[in-house]
């Protein structure tokens, strides 16, 4: 009688622990990579080497990046979980790799080489997106690669089209050249600030999304206009952080819910989720 209790309680407390989230794949096997400045060496996202990893690839203050890089790990990890499909095997971590690029809104270098993903799952799934491009396969060997955008352009654009704007064009919004920032930023502060008329109205040959940084931007001349936009940028990305990263775990979740599907997005309108999108929509006029 008491080893049928003691039976009966092991089996219980099995029960509470998978009921509660506690993944059968572990986060350190889903193998990562940082692509910032350059690449960085394939590594895991593990409790011991996390804060190790990050101060090792990233420059600077990147707390937003960080917290998206676990986030999509961390989720990765579970999905592969629940489908029972743990890369445990050397085959699995062979093929299996999350890229994650961080690209700022303007930049003086030239992108840090990613190549295409060109994997094509028949049992898994494959997503294009201008957040991510996604490969998952169950059998007969388990492995799941992807290239996942920290892209802060892309986050301006998304909240162009969330305004309104009709003209962001499709795809991935690739960073600008420091040379073309200082053209748009000069443009701008002619039209609003010294009130020269343009030929052609403003929208017709500024990218919507930087318009739409600029106009939320404080619009004074107390000090140079450059520093107004630098803080709406930090704004926007902090406000748009959370929204942006569910945008990605929502991708995720219907690639493995695609059962040998291809899906491909151009848009964030293609997302086509009213929640997820009223949640991801920043209010600029709100700290």
């Amino acid at each position: 009688m008491f080893r049928l209790l003691l039976f009966v309680v092991n089996v219980m407390v099995a029960n509470v622990s998978t009921a509660s989230g506690v993944s059968a794949c572990p986060v350190d096997k889903v193998p990562i990579q940082i692509t910032s400045k350059g690449s960085s060496p394939k590594s895991t996202l593990s409790d011991t080497n996390r804060a190790g990893f990050f101060s090792e690839h990233l420059s600077g203050n990147h707390p937003h990046f960080r917290a998206f890089v676990t986030a999509v790990t961390e989720h990765t990890a579970a999905r592969l979980a629940k489908e029972k499909c743990c890369l445990d095997s050397a085959e699995s971590q062979k093929r299996s790799l999350l890229q994650f690029v961080d690209w700022p809104l303007f930049n003086n270098k030239s992108l840090a080489s990613v190549p295409p993903l060109d994997a094509q799952p028949s049992g898994g799934c494959r997503i294009s997106s201008p957040w991510m491009d996604l490969a998952f396969e169950r059998k007969p060997v388990p492995w799941i690669r992807g290239i996942v955008r920290w892209n802060q352009r892309q986050l301006f654009a998304d909240q162009a089209v969330l305004s309104g704007a009709n003209n962001v064009p499709l795809g991935v919004a690739k960073p600008l050249t420091y040379i073309e920032m200082g053209h748009f930023l000069g443009e701008y502060e002619r039209w609003r600030f010294h009130h020269e008329s343009e030929a052609t109205p403003l929208e017709e040959h500024m990218p919507p999304d930087i318009l739409w940084l600029f106009g939320n931007s404080i619009q004074s001349t107390a000090m140079p206009f450059v520093g107004f936009v630098q803080a709406a940028m930090n704004k926007a990305t902090a406000k748009g952080a959370e929204g942006y990263t569910k945008v990605v775990i929502a991708l995720i979740d219907r690639c493995f819910a695609a059962n040998g599907a291809s899906l491909e997005y151009k848009s964030i309108l293609d997302i086509a989720d009213p929640i997820l999108l009223e949640q991801y929509k920043i209010d600029m006029t709100l700290y």
